[in-house]
């Protein structure tokens, strides 16, 4: 286990959010979706995600911050499709929690048959004063297809 010292920060207020950003968690969501099957996928996730974000993914746990996890998605491969199913949405004031399973189809070796990932995902954003919602924190732990 792994401690930090750092005091967290008033996520809902220290960074600015772009003026295109979403105005509800369900806006938010569905570009967070949308922005993955993207041809160029950085700019749009960056747009949506807080700068301190943080991303715990992967079959061995990565934790990485924004610049990383981009440069990973980058190197993943195409993303075709995302879907979700039995969200729950959680809000706590300026926060919303976002729980679903999710499955992506990844195209990592163009021109082959895309690869199936499902993961539980835990989405957490929080909102600033100026209404628009960003993603601060991302959970995925990989799950293998039923059956």
């Amino acid at each position: 286990m792994t401690t930090s010292s750092t005091v967290a920060k008033d996520l809902a207020v220290s960074a600015p959010v772009p003026a295109s950003a979403p105005t509800t968690v369900e806006e938010a969501e569905a570009a967070w979706r949308t922005a993955q099957t993207l041809p160029d996928p950085e700019p749009t996730l960056r747009a949506l995600m807080h700068p301190d974000c943080v991303i715990v993914h992967s079959a061995v746990g990565h934790i990485h911050g924004v610049n990383d996890w981009l440069v990973y998605v980058g190197n993943l491969g195409r993303t075709s499709q995302v879907d979700t199913f039995d969200v729950t949405v959680q809000r706590l004031g300026t926060t919303a929690v976002v729980s679903c399973l999710q499955e992506m189809r990844v195209a990592f070796v163009p021109g082959l048959a895309t690869f199936v990932i499902q993961a539980a995902v835990t989405r957490v954003w929080v909102q600033s004063r100026s209404g628009g919602w960003q993603l601060a924190h991302l959970q995925m732990a990989r799950r293998l297809p039923p059956g």
